[in-house]
């Protein structure tokens, strides 16, 4: 028996499980739409939702969908094939309840809000690696240090301790109170714009230099007071 002579019923029951298999399809791949906004033919989830509220076709011409259920599989599964996915979503849920609207209407939702955290999640993310990663360049910058007990104690008594000490009136910062002229003319811009955002040990190989310059003189008061001039 060739395909044209088939039962009617046999035809119409064939191509009803082979539309349905398209049909699940399309909505098992409809979450990840939600994420894909770019690529050619994507479906925007919002747009599919929409369309789901409405109880009409808007794309689809009710001619044509009277047309396809006329024609056989084969030629009912080609002219799908030639329609884009937008129209082939509304074709394939033209006979959906008010109550499998609504509730493809919540699932869209709740994929654009997970899309949206994964986004937060991830750019989130790559600001903590970017903020680790210019750390570690800071540090990896600056050498260790011999005489860092004898900074820690003029830091003490300049900033109690706060190497990011924020600048002061007069222009002074860091844990060593930089005056911001002095650091930028004993090579504090290679580390930082002023002292106070540098790290320690980069502070101290700043102040190194001042002293072989300047000596104890440099820290007047807290010099005088660890005794050391």
């Amino acid at each position: 028996m060739s395909p044209n002579t088939a039962p009617r019923s046999t035809r119409r029951n064939a191509k009803a499980v082979a539309i349905g298999a398209v049909t699940l399809a399309a909505a098992v791949a409809l979450p990840a739409f939600a994420i894909d906004h770019g690529g050619d033919g994507a479906v925007d989830v919002a747009t599919a939702a929409d369309a789901v509220e409405s109880t009409t076709t808007t794309t689809i011409d009710p001619a044509l969908a009277a047309w396809l259920d006329a024609q056989s599989v084969d030629q009912s599964l080609a002219a799908l094939a030639t329609l884009t996915p937008e129209q082939q979503f509304e074709l394939q849920t033209r006979d959906w309840t008010p109550e499998q609207r609504a509730s493809f209407a919540e699932l869209a939702q709740q994929q654009e809000e997970l899309s949206n955290f994964y986004a937060l999640v991830s750019w989130s993310t790559a600001q903590a690696e970017q903020a680790q990663q210019a750390q570690a360049t800071r540090s990896a910058s600056a050498p260790a240090v011999s005489s860092g007990s004898v900074w820690d104690a003029v830091a003490q008594c300049e900033t109690g301790g706060n190497w990011s000490h924020p600048t002061v009136a007069g222009g002074f910062s860091g844990g060593l109170m930089f005056y911001s002229g002095t650091w930028n003319a004993n090579g504090g811009q290679a580390f930082a714009a002023t002292a106070s955002g540098a790290t320690r040990e980069q502070q101290i190989v700043i102040a190194e230099r001042i002293l072989a310059q300047s000596g104890w003189g440099a820290w007047p008061g807290c010099s005088r007071k660890l005794g050391l001039r």
